[in-house]
């Protein structure tokens, strides 16, 4: 079994330039990488998703590849995005630390400006045909033309205990009404953590009418008008807060704890299946359910990209395309909970089958409903502006 390690390795690299890929037959591509090592730069933050990329991903890849994953843990992905900026700015074209890069939303965006990535490739992929078109075009509204292949997908919800709060409030109006009729009940994670920004998204967008422009590029006006709406919810609600609002917890395990401890009623999650998966390990209680807001919630893919000047191009590109197989796609959503991101429509009948008798944990909504209630992430800058609004003019006031 091949190991997970974050010091460097003499594997040898199996270098590919994106001309040499467009005129190589796949199978070419395949044949090269066999013996090679690929550096992986990737959020290491969760020690369920740490054992299984060190045991099942690491092992298919070494037994039908001959690949050695490496991984290049990263606390946040802009970490990695420095570094090719650095690497960018030393003049190092190849040879690069970083093979291959789980990234999506604003650091996609940077790298993308700052010619940090390795392509056009994703179309080339022969597991790209399981998604469906629309997810690789755009990211947190940024065109994405090839410099990235889809992986996973994720949605918000929120997580409650059906043993206290029998009927949760189901949209945003809801959940205002809530708040003040149950002082010191609520919280959400303070921004930039993901999940807190996702949270306060939502109101942004719900506020501001769920108005197309949010998914068209970056609109000044309908920004002004959705953000003066959603600060002022947030500052009217901020009195009855957990700690009448003067604190926030910093990350979502925070957030998780309190709700535990009875301190609150609610925590959220972009994972569909993470009230399961605690359940499951014994952190939450077994009446604890999850939902989506009736006007939708915000969902995303997340994403796989090769470095611009990455050592190992054409491992990244067989280590990528096998991440996106049915096969590893079923195995992960079934072990860590992930959200089914392949279209039903792109598999084959047994494919299909095969999902529809994967078994739905208790405290996870079907595939069906939170399909029926996806949204997009609006375009990234608004994330970057409404992040900052946020610490100006409700934190801070």
């Amino acid at each position: 079994m091949a190991v997970l390690a974050a010091s460097a390795c003499s594997k040898p690299k199996a270098t590919l330039t994106p001309a040499q890929f467009e005129a190589m037959p796949w199978d070419e591509v395949v044949a090269k990488v066999r013996g090679s090592e690929v550096a992986f730069a990737t959020w290491t933050g969760d020690e369920d998703r740490n054992r299984y990329f060190r045991s099942r991903v690491a092992s298919d890849l070494q037994n039908k590849f001959g690949i050695t994953l490496r991984i290049v843990p990263l606390g946040d992905t802009a970490d990695a995005v420095n570094k090719l900026l650095n690497e960018k700015g030393a003049g190092k074209t190849a040879g690069g630390s970083i093979d291959m890069i789980w990234i999506n939303g604003e650091n996609f965006r940077t790298a993308k400006q700052g010619n940090l990535l390795w392509g056009p490739f994703s179309g080339r992929l022969p597991n790209i045909r399981l998604y469906d078109d629309a997810v690789g075009k755009r990211d947190f509204g940024t065109p994405i033309e090839g410099l990235e292949a889809p992986w996973q997908k994720s949605q918000f919800v929120m997580a409650y205990d059906s043993g206290r709060t029998p009927e949760p409030p189901k949209s945003i109006e809801a959940l205002r009404l809530w708040i003040k009729s149950h002082p010191g009940r609520f919280t959400y994670v303070a921004p930039p953590d993901f999940t807190g920004s996702v949270f306060i998204r939502h109101i942004l967008v719900h506020l501001g009418g769920r108005d197309p422009g949010f998914w068209t590029g970056f609109d000044e006006k309908l920004y002004q008008r959705a953000s003066a709406a959603a600060i002022a919810y947030l500052n009217g609600i901020k009195p009855y807060l957990w700690r009448r609002g003067e604190t926030y917890p910093s990350t979502g395990k925070e957030l998780n704890r309190l709700f535990v401890n009875n301190e609150v009623d609610f925590a959220m999650s972009y994972g569909p299946s993470f009230a399961s998966v605690k359940i499951a390990k014994g952190e939450f209680p077994k009446t604890a359910r999850t939902f989506v807001f009736e006007e939708g919630t915000i969902g995303n893919y997340n994403f796989l990209a090769i470095p611009f000047n990455a050592g190992n191009a054409a491992g990244a590109l067989v280590t990528i395309n096998e991440l996106m197989s049915f096969d590893q796609i079923v195995e992960i959503t079934q072990a860590l909970g992930e959200q089914f991101p392949l279209s039903l429509d792109r598999l084959s009948a047994a494919q299909r089958a095969a999902v529809s008798a994967l078994p739905i944990p208790v405290a996870t909504l079907s595939i069906a409903e939170l399909a029926t209630h996806f949204l997009p992430e609006p375009d990234a800058d608004y994330l970057t502006h409404f992040e900052k609004d946020w610490l100006e003019k409700v934190l801070r006031q």
